[in-house]
This record gives C-alpha cells, structure tokens and sequence, in this order.
C-alpha cells in the first residue's frame, strides 16, 4: 500500500494530466510546465515508467513522456 500510495501521489496523478494535456515533446518542455527539475521529473518518470504509468519515448533529440494511464481504480479485497 505504501509503495502504491508513493506512485500514485498527488504530484505524480498532476504529472500525469500535465503530461496527457499537454503533450509536451521533452523533459525541458516538461519542467517548464510543472515547475520542477528535470533531475527531478527524470527521477519520477523512470519510476512511473517501471510501473507502466508512462513511455519515455528516446531518441536522439532528448526523451519524450507519454502518459499511458491517467485514470486509477482501486480494488482492495
């Protein structure tokens, strides 16, 4: 639960819209828009990514972020 409760903060779930409403083409794009070090969102999106949250798109002009999930339901049995 609290891994979960890690990946699913508040500031990641705002990431996230960010990402998916803006679209924005690399991680510099991405600072701008949320405010934050690319440092910073490097670290949270390779996390994010290992859960399958998001696609860090590479190529030789930089990385780009895709959401791929935006929308979380819970089920605790």
């Amino acid at each position: 639960m609290a891994t979960m409760a890690a990946v699913l903060s508040e500031d990641n779930r705002a990431l996230l819209r960010v990402i998916r409403d803006q679209q924005p083409k690399s991680l510099t794009a991405l600072a701008a828009l949320t405010g934050r070090r690319v440092s910073n969102l490097s670290r949270s999106l390779r996390m994010m990514e290992g859960y399958g949250l998001v696609r860090l798109k590479r190529d030789a002009h930089g990385v780009e972020p895709e959401a791929l999930a935006t929308s979380f339901k819970i089920l605790i049995d």
